[in-house]
């Protein structure tokens, strides 16, 4: 037994509606766990190395699903979490896991894209699903299925256990008007977004997360990208990089997930299983709405500041967006899984899109 644990895209147009997720997952996990059962009979002592700090707003998922397992479980089932380079460097913690070096990690699926191709359309999808959608297609649209069927072959369960809104495009140095001036600027980008980049000329850099302030301070990289506004809060890139860009057309919704070991994860009794799968959902639907009331705050916090926003012009907006179906038509061409994936992505967000336009109403008379 391994010494360091123990046990026995294509744009909806789906408006905000964090209510109705709520209610969903609230519901999902209420039914998850009989109450009779809800003490677990083996104990659960697992480190868990993190692929971000989990002092940032949506990256602290984790820590919520830790505090649930611990008050459901009665105190059997702990999570002693790991902060980047406390264990391992934060681009290793799927290797790790699927290793046996540790039991679970904490991560975005988009770092295992260099060994699994399809791995960032679990994480995000340019001009794709907003989080209502992504979650819905996760759990009721085989996504979640998907997902396993992917990381099984790397002997990991992967659980859902985060999702926030769009984040922003960036954060820059100087200022950006047009696509044009992506030429030549090196940015730290993630996922897929950065081949839509690369193909507008720019250089792509990716650094953890924790060392991009000094990156970006040093004129290492002239842009950034890295998480929502009040992470970017946090870090302090607005005492460097006076300018960022809105709205994210590369990540209209960002998803963490709890690797777990496929072997201990199937050595697990069932109502240990129920447990981590609850708490994960319960961490997604408040990580949610924990982000969301956050932002507006430190969007007014930067318009005070003098920070100024920049946004692109709609007709860029269409060109990226083409530029971005491209970009995904070619990987769906060049492996079998990632097309299956975005097919799967793609028929669902246009089945829902039905439903999500018609239904909801409009933002400029909300």
């Amino acid at each position: 037994m391994n010494a360091r644990h123990s046990t026995k895209p294509v744009r909806t147009g789906v408006r905000k509606s964090q209510g109705l997720l709520c209610t969903l997952l609230i519901a999902a996990g209420l039914s998850a766990v009989p109450l009779a059962q809800s003490v677990a009979s083996e104990r659960v002592r697992w480190q868990v190395p993190t692929g971000a700090p989990t002092t940032l707003p949506g990256a602290d998922a984790i820590v919520h699903a830790s505090k649930s397992l611990t008050g459901m479980s009665g105190g059997s089932i702990t999570l002693r979490i790991y902060e980047p380079g406390e264990l391992i460097p934060p681009f290793e913690v799927s290797d790790a896991v699927g290793e046996g070096r540790y039991p679970a990690g904490f991560t975005y699926t988009a770092y295992d894209e260099g060994s699994m191709p399809a791995s960032p359309l679990f994480s995000t999808v340019p001009f794709a699903m907003d989080p209502v959608g992504f979650s819905s297609w996760h759990y009721v649209g085989g996504g979640k299925e998907l997902l396993n069927e992917m990381y099984h072959e790397r002997n990991i369960h992967a659980l859902l256990c985060g999702i926030t809104g769009p984040q922003l495009v960036g954060w820059f140095r100087q200022s950006i008007t047009s696509i044009e001036d992506f030429d030549g600027l090196t940015i730290r980008f993630p996922g897929i977004g950065a081949h839509v980049l690369s193909r507008l000329g720019a250089n792509i850099s990716m650094i953890p997360a924790g060392d991009t302030y000094q990156a970006l301070e040093r004129g290492v990289v002239d842009a950034a990208k890295l998480g929502q506004p009040a992470v970017g809060r946090a870090f302090g890139f607005h005492e460097i990089a006076p300018y960022y860009m809105l709205p994210d057309w590369a990540q209209p919704n960002t998803t963490t997930h709890l690797m777990i070991n496929k072997d201990v994860w199937d050595g697990l009794e069932d109502t240990t299983k129920h447990m981590l799968e609850t708490a994960c959902m319960a961490a997604t639907m408040l990580t949610l709405v924990d982000t969301e009331k956050r932002q507006a705050a430190v969007l007014r916090e930067f318009d005070e500041l003098g920070i100024t926003p920049l946004v692109l012009p709609d007709e860029d907006l269409r060109k990226i967006r083409d530029i971005s179906n491209e970009v995904l038509d070619e990987m769906a061409a060049d492996d079998e899984f990632f097309a299956r994936v975005l097919e799967s992505q793609r028929a669902f967000a246009e089945e829902y899109s039905e439903w999500a336009e018609r239904g909801y109403l409009p933002s400029g008379v909300r």
